[in-house]
């Protein structure tokens, strides 16, 4: 769906926010995420288990995330990449 067609699905609610870093880049993003999608982030939270998409509710921008875990008990950064 183009970015057009999606700002009309962006609501004003209140938002998570949700800090991955850029795959590419390495750049730390601040994404606000609805309900659903922050079910989706923190399904996992802190394991290489975390995986999906999630649309940022400020840009109507979406992200594939993945999670990245180093395998001790911290809870290392996930990342993302725009899809």
């Amino acid at each position: 769906m183009k970015d057009a067609k999606r700002k009309h699905l962006i609501v004003n609610a209140p938002c998570h926010l949700f800090t991955p870093k850029l795959s590419k880049t390495g750049k730390r993003l601040a994404l606000r995420l609805s309900d659903a999608d922050w079910a989706i982030a923190n399904r996992h939270h802190g394991t290489l288990r975390i995986k999906g998409v999630v649309t940022d509710q400020a840009t109507g921008k979406r992200y594939r995330i993945k999670g990245a875990a180093c395998g001790l008990q911290c809870q290392c950064d996930a990342t993302a990449e725009e899809v």
